[in-house]
Formats: C-alpha cells, structure tokens, sequence
C-alpha cells in the first residue's frame, strides 16, 4: 500500500494506532467513495472497497467520482481516482454481496455498509453479528443523515436489540430515488462525524454508538458508550 503523508494531523492523531487498523467499506457510492478518501487521508492504509455497481451521469454530484469514469465499474474507479490523486492503492472487491456470499472476519477490522438498501444492510449484519469485530453503517437521506457503531468485540446486549429494531424491514421508511439521496456537501460532512469515530475505535477512545442529524443542523442526537470498550482482542 502507498503511505500519506500526516505530518499535519500527528499532533492530534496517532498515525501508528490508526495505521494498525484495517477497514472494509462496502458500497462505494455517495457514503462510500468519500469515506475511502478520507480514511486514507487519515493515515489508515489497509482500506478494502466492496461493490458491483457501475458508475453513472447523475452519481456525479454526490460522489467521489468524475465524468471520466461514467460506465466504469465503481471499484475501479475508486481504486484509479485514489491512485491518480493520492498515489495511493486500495483493494477493491468487485461483485454482489448475497445470501451465499461468505466472509471471514478479520481482528483489527473495521466493518463499514454504505448499502443503499436495508434489505443489504440487513444481509451483511447477519454474516457478521457473530463475530467480535466493530460493526458501522450510515444512512443519508436529502438533507437526513445518521451513523450507527456497534462493537461486537465486548457486546453491550441492550444497544445491540435498539440497533437492530432500526434495521426492521416493516418499521418506518422511505424509499427516494438515488438523485434524492443526498448532495456531496451533506454526504462529506456526515464522512467527516463518521471518521473521527473510526479514529477514536482505532486509538482505543471512547466513539459515538448513533448520530441523528441533519446537514449543518444543530439539533442532533447522539448515544454514548457506558464504558470503554478494550481494543485487544484474542480469536479463537
């Protein structure tokens, strides 16, 4: 992996916790291709992308990616766009994730959905709910946005039924077309609260469980951790 440069952020950021630390992002789309942008930017250098989808017109405005790259495969495009800018190699995973889809999770791992679907979030949570990794997703919405961190590694049981009662496929919805999703400035902002969690978890830090809000709002929702959660962990 080609490394960047941190010197500005190593008063305040621990370059070497967060560079222990690996993350997979699956969905690179309006969440996704920004958050692979600025992990990177961030000092973390094991970064996986994980989607099928392809590159179109209207994705332009609230993603990462350029004219240059409508009709190529989003994975593709996000691996050529870091390497172009930043000189900087990230995996890629190019395919569906379904019900036969298997993953072997890995210490050290942060687990990011940026699925669009809560069917898919629904599917991923599932495969990895098991295992003592630290689980994330967000969910955009027009000008809406939320997180959720769930760290499996020291389950906190309580928190784990309240996340999993907002991922109920009959709870309350609402289904918007992609171009209503969301515009760049809201998606980048809500990477950026994102991102410093994921630096916290990595720097053994307390993080933000949830994040309900609205793009440049001051009214927002947040739910804290009751202890600290240990950063070492022993697989079987």
């Amino acid at each position: 992996m080609s490394s960047i440069t941190t010197i500005k952020q190593d008063g305040f950021i621990n370059s070497k916790k967060v560079s222990n630390w690996k993350v997979k992002v699956y969905g690179v789309g309006s969440i996704g291709s920004n958050l692979i942008k600025q992990l990177a930017l961030l000092g973390f250098n094991d970064i996986t992308g994980f989607d099928f989808d392809t590159v179109e017109a209207e994705n332009i405005g609230s993603q990462e990616f350029r004219n240059e790259h409508v009709g190529m495969k989003k994975t593709e495009a996000i691996q050529k766009l870091m390497k172009g800018d930043f000189d900087f190699d990230i995996a890629i995973v190019d395919g569906k994730i379904n019900e036969k889809t298997e993953i072997f999770p890995e210490e050290n791992t942060i687990y990011f959905c940026g699925f669009d679907s809560l069917e898919a979030r629904n599917m991923l949570w599932d495969k990895l709910k098991g295992y003592p990794i630290v689980w994330g997703e967000s969910r955009i919405g027009q000008d809406n946005q939320r997180y959720y961190f769930v760290d499996l590694r020291n389950p906190d049981e309580k928190w784990i039924k309240e996340y999993e009662k907002s991922l109920d496929p009959k709870g309350p919805r609402t289904e918007l077309l992609c171009g209503e999703k969301g515009c760049y400035s809201s998606n980048s902002e809500l990477v950026g609260k994102i991102c410093k969690q994921i630096v916290n978890i990595a720097e053994g830090k307390p993080h933000k469980q949830m994040y309900i809000g609205a793009w440049g709002g001051g009214m927002s929702i947040y739910r804290e951790p009751k202890v600290e959660v240990p950063i070492e962990i022993t697989y079987a």
